[in-house]
C-alpha cells in the first residue's frame, strides 16, 4: 500500500512539474523583446501545458490501479468498464476535450507540431506536396504566428486546467 501511494504521489509531482514549466516558459515570453523567442517560449508553454494533461493521464492510471504506460482517457475509460467502474475524473476531462479550454490546449498543442499550410487563394489548404522544401527554418521563423494564442491565453489556460486539477484529485480519495 505504502508503495501504491509512493507512485502516486511521483505521478501527482510529474503533473505539478509540467504546469510549473509551463508557468516558466510563460514568464519568459512575457519578458521577451523577440518575436521568434516569443513565439519559441509560447510554444514550450503550450507543450508542457499539453504534457500537464498527459502526466495527469498517468496520474489517474495510476490511481485506479491500472498499469498503462501512456493512458488516453479512451484507455482509461475502457480498463475501467471491463472492472464496471466509472470514473467522473474521465467524464469531465472528455467533456473538456470535446469542447472547453482542454480542446483549445490540444489545437494549439497540434497546430505547434504540424505547420499550417500556406494558402494564398483563400480557399482550402493546399497540399503539402506543392510547399517547396526550401528555407525551411526562415519560413519558420518568418511565417505569421497568429494561430498561436499568446502568453496571456496561456496562463488563462495553464490557470483553468490547475484548478481542475485540484478539484479531481480533492474527489480522488482512496478507501
Amino acid at each position: 500500500m505504502a508503495g501504491k501511494s509512493r507512485v502516486a504521489k511521483y505521478q501527482a509531482d510529474r503533473t505539478n512539474q509540467k504546469l510549473y514549466f509551463c508557468r516558466l516558459a510563460c514568464q519568459a515570453a512575457g519578458s521577451s523583446k523577440d518575436k521568434q523567442l516569443y513565439q519559441a517560449q509560447c510554444e514550450t508553454a503550450i507543450f508542457h501545458l499539453y504534457g500537464t494533461f498527459l502526466a495527469f493521464m498517468q496520474e489517474l492510471s495510476q490511481f485506479y490501479g491500472l498499469t498503462m504506460t501512456a493512458p488516453t482517457l479512451v484507455d482509461i475509460e475502457q480498463a475501467l468498464s471491463e472492472r464496471t467502474q466509472v470514473s467522473p475524473e474521465v467524464q469531465r476531462l472528455q467533456q473538456l476535450q470535446q469542447q472547453g479550454f482542454l480542446a483549445n490546449i490540444e489545437r494549439a498543442y497540434q497546430r505547434c507540431l504540424y505547420a499550417v499550410p500556406l494558402n494564398n487563394s483563400g480557399d482550402e489548404a493546399t497540399n503539402t506536396t506543392e510547399i517547396e522544401p526550401r528555407d525551411l527554418i526562415v519560413n519558420v521563423v518568418t511565417l505569421s504566428n497568429q494561430w498561436l494564442p499568446d502568453e496571456a491565453t496561456i496562463r488563462e489556460w495553464r490557470q483553468q486546467f490547475l484548478e481542475l486539477i485540484e478539484q479531481l484529485r480533492a474527489g480522488m480519495v482512496e478507501f
